[in-house]
Protein backbone atom coordinates (compact mmCIF):
# COMPACT_ATOMS: atom_id res chain seq x y z
CA UNK A 1 0.00 0.00 0.00
CA UNK A 2 1.41 3.40 -0.99
CA UNK A 3 1.89 6.06 1.70
CA UNK A 4 -0.40 9.14 1.54
CA UNK A 5 1.18 12.15 -0.15
CA UNK A 6 2.10 15.00 2.20
CA UNK A 7 0.58 18.38 1.34
CA UNK A 8 3.34 20.83 0.44
CA UNK A 9 3.73 24.61 0.35
CA UNK A 10 3.42 24.38 -3.44
CA UNK A 11 0.05 22.62 -3.10
CA UNK A 12 -1.26 25.38 -0.84
CA UNK A 13 0.12 28.06 -3.16
CA UNK A 14 -1.50 26.51 -6.23
CA UNK A 15 -4.89 26.18 -4.53
CA UNK A 16 -4.76 29.74 -3.15
CA UNK A 17 -3.46 31.22 -6.40
CA UNK A 18 -0.37 32.80 -4.81
CA UNK A 19 3.38 32.18 -4.74
CA UNK A 20 5.06 29.74 -2.35
CA UNK A 21 6.93 32.66 -0.77
CA UNK A 22 3.58 34.30 0.05
CA UNK A 23 2.39 31.06 1.64
CA UNK A 24 5.56 30.86 3.73
CA UNK A 25 5.16 34.46 4.91
CA UNK A 26 1.52 33.91 5.83
CA UNK A 27 2.00 30.62 7.67
CA UNK A 28 4.95 31.95 9.68
CA UNK A 29 3.19 35.17 10.66
CA UNK A 30 5.57 37.45 8.79
CA UNK A 31 4.79 40.70 7.03
CA UNK A 32 4.62 40.87 3.23
CA UNK A 33 1.06 39.71 2.52
CA UNK A 34 -2.22 41.48 3.05
CA UNK A 35 -4.63 40.45 5.75
CA UNK A 36 -7.07 39.24 3.11
CA UNK A 37 -4.45 37.09 1.35
CA UNK A 38 -3.25 35.71 4.69
CA UNK A 39 -6.79 34.68 5.59
CA UNK A 40 -7.22 32.87 2.26
CA UNK A 41 -3.89 31.05 2.62
CA UNK A 42 -4.63 29.94 6.18
CA UNK A 43 -8.04 28.62 5.17
CA UNK A 44 -6.61 26.71 2.19
CA UNK A 45 -3.85 25.25 4.37
CA UNK A 46 -6.46 24.11 6.86
CA UNK A 47 -8.69 22.60 4.20
CA UNK A 48 -5.77 20.71 2.63
CA UNK A 49 -4.51 19.46 5.99
CA UNK A 50 -1.14 21.15 5.55
CA UNK A 51 1.43 20.55 8.31
CA UNK A 52 4.88 22.10 8.32
CA UNK A 53 7.79 19.70 7.76
CA UNK A 54 9.58 19.76 11.13
CA UNK A 55 12.99 18.97 9.61
CA UNK A 56 12.71 21.77 7.09
CA UNK A 57 11.51 24.15 9.77
CA UNK A 58 14.45 23.21 11.99
CA UNK A 59 16.90 23.87 9.16
CA UNK A 60 15.42 27.32 8.56
CA UNK A 61 15.10 28.38 12.19
CA UNK A 62 17.97 26.51 13.83
CA UNK A 63 15.48 25.14 16.38
CA UNK A 64 14.06 21.62 16.56
CA UNK A 65 10.99 22.36 18.68
CA UNK A 66 12.00 19.60 21.06
CA UNK A 67 13.53 19.48 24.54
CA UNK A 68 15.04 16.57 26.44
CA UNK A 69 14.84 15.32 30.01
CA UNK A 70 17.59 12.90 31.06
CA UNK A 71 16.76 11.09 34.30
CA UNK A 72 19.11 8.98 36.39
CA UNK A 73 16.45 6.60 37.72
CA UNK A 74 13.13 6.42 35.91
CA UNK A 75 12.02 3.50 38.09
CA UNK A 76 11.33 6.09 40.83
CA UNK A 77 7.62 7.02 40.42
CA UNK A 78 8.41 10.56 41.57
CA UNK A 79 9.40 11.42 38.02
CA UNK A 80 6.05 10.44 36.49
CA UNK A 81 4.26 13.59 37.66
CA UNK A 82 7.29 15.71 36.74
CA UNK A 83 7.26 14.30 33.20
CA UNK A 84 3.47 14.58 32.85
CA UNK A 85 3.44 18.25 33.84
CA UNK A 86 6.41 19.09 31.61
CA UNK A 87 4.80 17.31 28.67
CA UNK A 88 1.58 19.23 29.24
CA UNK A 89 3.48 22.52 29.12
CA UNK A 90 5.34 21.40 26.01
CA UNK A 91 2.07 20.50 24.27
CA UNK A 92 0.68 23.96 24.99
CA UNK A 93 3.81 25.43 23.40
CA UNK A 94 3.63 23.13 20.35
CA UNK A 95 6.89 21.52 21.49
CA UNK A 96 7.95 17.95 22.23
CA UNK A 97 9.54 16.51 25.39
CA UNK A 98 11.96 13.60 24.94
CA UNK A 99 12.56 11.50 28.07
CA UNK A 100 15.64 9.31 28.51
CA UNK A 101 16.68 7.14 31.47
CA UNK A 102 20.42 6.89 32.11
CA UNK A 103 19.89 4.16 34.72
CA UNK A 104 22.85 5.48 36.72
CA UNK A 105 25.14 4.22 33.96
CA UNK A 106 24.99 5.57 30.40
CA UNK A 107 24.62 9.31 31.02
CA UNK A 108 27.45 10.61 28.85
CA UNK A 109 26.40 8.54 25.82
CA UNK A 110 22.86 9.88 26.06
CA UNK A 111 24.06 13.47 26.35
CA UNK A 112 26.10 13.05 23.17
CA UNK A 113 23.12 11.58 21.28
CA UNK A 114 20.77 14.32 22.46
CA UNK A 115 23.28 16.96 21.40
CA UNK A 116 23.48 15.31 17.97
CA UNK A 117 19.67 15.41 17.82
CA UNK A 118 19.86 19.20 18.10
CA UNK A 119 17.30 19.49 20.91
CA UNK A 120 16.70 23.07 22.00
CA UNK A 121 17.51 22.48 25.67
CA UNK A 122 18.34 19.79 28.22
CA UNK A 123 16.98 19.13 31.69
CA UNK A 124 18.98 16.55 33.59
CA UNK A 125 18.75 14.76 36.92
CA UNK A 126 22.50 14.12 36.88
CA UNK A 127 24.79 11.46 38.24
CA UNK A 128 27.45 12.80 40.57
CA UNK A 129 28.84 16.31 40.47
CA UNK A 130 27.76 17.33 36.99
CA UNK A 131 30.24 15.99 34.42
CA UNK A 132 27.34 15.49 32.02
CA UNK A 133 26.30 19.12 32.48
CA UNK A 134 29.76 20.30 31.46
CA UNK A 135 29.68 17.87 28.53
CA UNK A 136 26.39 19.35 27.30
CA UNK A 137 27.76 22.88 27.58
CA UNK A 138 30.74 21.90 25.44
CA UNK A 139 28.59 20.19 22.81
CA UNK A 140 25.68 22.67 22.73
CA UNK A 141 27.03 26.01 24.01
CA UNK A 142 24.40 28.65 24.65
CA UNK A 143 21.43 26.28 24.84
CA UNK A 144 19.45 26.12 28.11
CA UNK A 145 20.33 23.49 30.68
CA UNK A 146 18.28 22.82 33.79
CA UNK A 147 19.64 20.69 36.63
CA UNK A 148 16.85 18.72 38.28
CA UNK A 149 16.91 17.43 41.87
CA UNK A 150 20.60 18.15 42.38
CA UNK A 151 22.93 20.70 43.88
CA UNK A 152 24.72 23.00 41.42
CA UNK A 153 27.78 24.15 43.38
CA UNK A 154 30.67 24.67 40.97
CA UNK A 155 28.45 24.73 37.88
CA UNK A 156 28.03 27.94 35.91
CA UNK A 157 25.25 29.10 33.57
CA UNK A 158 22.78 26.46 34.72
CA UNK A 159 19.35 26.72 36.29
CA UNK A 160 18.34 24.52 39.21
CA UNK A 161 14.86 23.10 39.81
CA UNK A 162 14.58 21.06 42.98
CA UNK A 163 12.70 20.51 46.22
CA UNK A 164 14.00 22.68 49.06
CA UNK A 165 16.40 19.98 50.22
CA UNK A 166 17.80 21.83 53.21
CA UNK A 167 14.34 22.51 54.62
CA UNK A 168 13.25 18.93 53.90
CA UNK A 169 16.13 17.32 55.79
CA UNK A 170 15.87 19.80 58.66
CA UNK A 171 12.16 19.03 59.10
CA UNK A 172 12.82 15.28 59.12
CA UNK A 173 15.60 15.58 61.71
CA UNK A 174 13.55 17.89 63.94
CA UNK A 175 10.58 15.50 63.79
CA UNK A 176 12.67 12.52 64.87
CA UNK A 177 14.44 14.49 67.60
CA UNK A 178 11.07 15.53 69.01
CA UNK A 179 10.11 11.83 69.19
CA UNK A 180 13.17 11.07 71.31
CA UNK A 181 15.37 9.39 68.70
CA UNK A 182 19.09 9.74 69.24
CA UNK A 183 20.80 7.56 66.61
CA UNK A 184 19.43 8.31 63.14
CA UNK A 185 20.55 6.94 59.76
CA UNK A 186 20.39 8.85 56.49
CA UNK A 187 20.18 6.90 53.24
CA UNK A 188 22.08 8.38 50.31
CA UNK A 189 23.65 7.37 47.01
CA UNK A 190 27.36 6.46 46.91
CA UNK A 191 29.63 9.51 46.83
CA UNK A 192 30.54 9.08 43.13
CA UNK A 193 26.86 8.95 42.14
CA UNK A 194 25.47 11.47 44.62
CA UNK A 195 24.01 14.64 43.08
CA UNK A 196 22.13 16.11 46.07
CA UNK A 197 25.07 16.78 48.37
CA UNK A 198 23.13 19.55 50.10
CA UNK A 199 20.86 16.95 51.68
CA UNK A 200 23.74 15.04 53.27
CA UNK A 201 25.51 18.24 54.34
CA UNK A 202 22.34 19.48 56.03
CA UNK A 203 21.85 16.15 57.80
CA UNK A 204 25.41 16.07 59.14
CA UNK A 205 24.99 19.60 60.53
CA UNK A 206 21.38 19.43 61.78
CA UNK A 207 21.53 16.09 63.60
CA UNK A 208 24.33 16.94 66.09
CA UNK A 209 22.79 20.37 66.69
CA UNK A 210 19.70 18.58 68.04
CA UNK A 211 21.65 15.99 70.04
CA UNK A 212 21.34 13.21 67.46
CA UNK A 213 24.10 10.88 66.34
CA UNK A 214 24.12 10.98 62.50
CA UNK A 215 24.69 7.71 60.64
CA UNK A 216 25.11 8.29 56.88
CA UNK A 217 24.52 5.13 54.84
CA UNK A 218 25.67 4.95 51.22
CA UNK A 219 23.83 2.54 48.96
CA UNK A 220 23.05 2.07 45.31
CA UNK A 221 19.44 3.19 45.02
CA UNK A 222 17.83 0.13 43.47
CA UNK A 223 15.28 -1.44 45.79
CA UNK A 224 17.29 -4.65 46.18
CA UNK A 225 20.47 -2.75 47.05
CA UNK A 226 18.68 -0.55 49.58
CA UNK A 227 17.08 -3.58 51.21
CA UNK A 228 20.45 -5.30 51.47
CA UNK A 229 22.14 -2.19 52.92
CA UNK A 230 19.32 -1.69 55.42
CA UNK A 231 19.41 -5.30 56.61
CA UNK A 232 23.13 -4.91 57.24
CA UNK A 233 22.56 -1.61 59.05
CA UNK A 234 19.78 -2.93 61.28
CA UNK A 235 21.74 -6.10 62.07
CA UNK A 236 24.77 -4.15 63.29
CA UNK A 237 25.83 -3.97 66.93
CA UNK A 238 24.39 -0.45 67.37
CA UNK A 239 21.50 -0.07 64.91
CA UNK A 240 19.74 3.28 64.53
CA UNK A 241 16.20 3.73 65.79
CA UNK A 242 15.19 5.74 62.71
CA UNK A 243 16.05 6.03 59.01
CA UNK A 244 15.59 9.06 56.78
CA UNK A 245 15.42 7.98 53.15
CA UNK A 246 16.01 10.00 49.99
CA UNK A 247 12.62 9.06 48.49
CA UNK A 248 9.39 7.22 49.19
CA UNK A 249 10.54 4.77 46.51
CA UNK A 250 13.56 3.66 48.56
CA UNK A 251 11.58 3.85 51.81
CA UNK A 252 9.55 0.86 50.60
CA UNK A 253 12.80 -1.15 50.50
CA UNK A 254 13.48 -0.16 54.13
CA UNK A 255 10.05 -1.59 54.98
CA UNK A 256 11.02 -4.83 53.27
CA UNK A 257 14.28 -5.01 55.22
CA UNK A 258 12.56 -4.42 58.54
CA UNK A 259 9.97 -7.09 57.77
CA UNK A 260 12.67 -9.63 56.93
CA UNK A 261 14.20 -9.00 60.37
CA UNK A 262 10.88 -9.18 62.21
CA UNK A 263 10.92 -5.47 63.10
CA UNK A 264 7.76 -3.36 63.27
CA UNK A 265 7.87 -0.04 61.42
CA UNK A 266 6.70 2.76 63.68
CA UNK A 267 7.66 1.08 66.94
CA UNK A 268 10.94 -0.83 66.48
CA UNK A 269 12.08 1.42 63.64
CA UNK A 270 10.89 4.84 62.46
CA UNK A 271 11.10 5.70 58.75
CA UNK A 272 10.80 9.05 56.97
CA UNK A 273 10.39 9.23 53.20
CA UNK A 274 10.53 12.06 50.68
CA UNK A 275 8.07 12.94 47.83
CA UNK A 276 4.69 11.87 49.31
CA UNK A 277 3.78 9.51 46.48
CA UNK A 278 0.06 8.60 46.25
CA UNK A 279 0.87 5.07 47.43
CA UNK A 280 2.79 6.15 50.53
CA UNK A 281 -0.22 6.54 52.78
CA UNK A 282 -1.31 3.03 51.73
CA UNK A 283 1.81 1.36 53.12
CA UNK A 284 1.50 -0.60 56.37
CA UNK A 285 1.91 1.51 58.40
CA UNK A 286 1.41 4.71 56.36
CA UNK A 287 4.68 6.49 55.63
CA UNK A 288 5.75 9.74 57.24
CA UNK A 289 7.16 11.76 54.38
CA UNK A 290 8.02 15.17 52.98
CA UNK A 291 5.33 16.40 50.65
CA UNK A 292 5.78 18.67 47.65
CA UNK A 293 4.05 19.57 44.40
CA UNK A 294 5.79 17.27 41.92
CA UNK A 295 3.88 18.72 38.97
CA UNK A 296 5.11 22.20 39.90
CA UNK A 297 8.64 20.85 39.51
CA UNK A 298 7.79 19.72 35.95
CA UNK A 299 6.23 23.04 35.03
CA UNK A 300 9.12 25.04 36.44
CA UNK A 301 11.57 22.83 34.57
CA UNK A 302 9.87 23.34 31.20
CA UNK A 303 9.44 27.09 31.74
CA UNK A 304 13.20 27.38 32.12
CA UNK A 305 13.94 25.20 29.12
CA UNK A 306 11.59 27.23 26.92
CA UNK A 307 12.76 30.62 28.17
CA UNK A 308 9.47 31.50 29.85
CA UNK A 309 11.32 31.78 33.19
CA UNK A 310 14.89 32.22 34.38
CA UNK A 311 16.85 31.49 37.54
CA UNK A 312 16.53 28.74 40.12
CA UNK A 313 13.33 27.25 41.52
CA UNK A 314 13.17 25.58 44.94
CA UNK A 315 9.84 23.88 45.58
CA UNK A 316 8.53 24.16 49.14
CA UNK A 317 8.21 20.96 51.18
CA UNK A 318 6.36 20.12 54.37
CA UNK A 319 6.47 17.07 56.60
CA UNK A 320 3.39 14.85 56.74
CA UNK A 321 3.53 12.79 59.94
CA UNK A 322 2.01 9.32 59.74
CA UNK A 323 2.35 6.06 61.64
CA UNK A 324 5.80 5.06 60.30
CA UNK A 325 7.41 7.32 62.91
CA UNK A 326 6.86 6.91 66.62
CA UNK A 327 8.40 7.53 70.01
CA UNK A 328 11.88 6.07 70.43
CA UNK A 329 12.00 3.02 72.72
Amino acid sequence: MSRPTRTTLADVAAQAGVSTSAVSLALNGHKGVSDETRAVILQVAHDLGYRANPLAKALRSGRSGSYALLIRNLSNPYFLDVISAAQGEAHQSAATMLVVDSGYASEREHVERLADANVDGLAIAPIGMGAAVLQWQRLRPGTPIVVLNAATAGLENVMRVSPDNESAVAQAVEHLAALGHRRVAFLTAPAKLMADHDRLTTFLAAAPALGLEPVPVESRLSLDAVEESTVSLLSSEHPPSAVITNSDHTASAVYRAAKSLGLQIGSDLSVVGHDDLPTSELLDPPLTTLSLDRRAIGRAMFDRLSGAARGNHLEAVHLVARASTGQAL
